[in-house]
């Protein structure tokens, strides 16, 4: 992710917007601490909308924040139990 403080997000904005078009994320800081974040919109495809409105898949609610899925606890599994069994049980406790 590029990083660009406020005077230069000023200055060279269209050409911040520019990179932001081509699906890069820039990154805003005022000394030197991030302030902001610019990122491309997520467009939805004809395929995804078809999902969503037969209801087999649902938007996002929010961003996945990376940091605390992969501070989660992995699930423990034993040798009588498979991977798949633990995301089925993890479903259905969801529910």
């Amino acid at each position: 992710m590029q990083t660009a403080n406020i005077a230069v997000a000023k200055n060279q904005f269209s050409r911040l917007i520019d990179q932001v078009k081509q699906g890069e994320s820039i990154l805003i800081t005022e000394r030197n601490r991030p302030v902001a974040r610019l990122e491309p919109l997520l467009v939805h495809s004809a395929a995804l909308e078809s999902l969503y409105a037969d209801g087999l898949l649902t938007p996002p609610k929010s961003r996945l924040d990376l940091v605390a899925f992969l501070a989660m606890p992995a699930p423990s599994l034993s040798a009588d139990h498979s991977l798949t069994q633990a995301v089925i049980a993890e479903r259905e406790e969801s529910r």
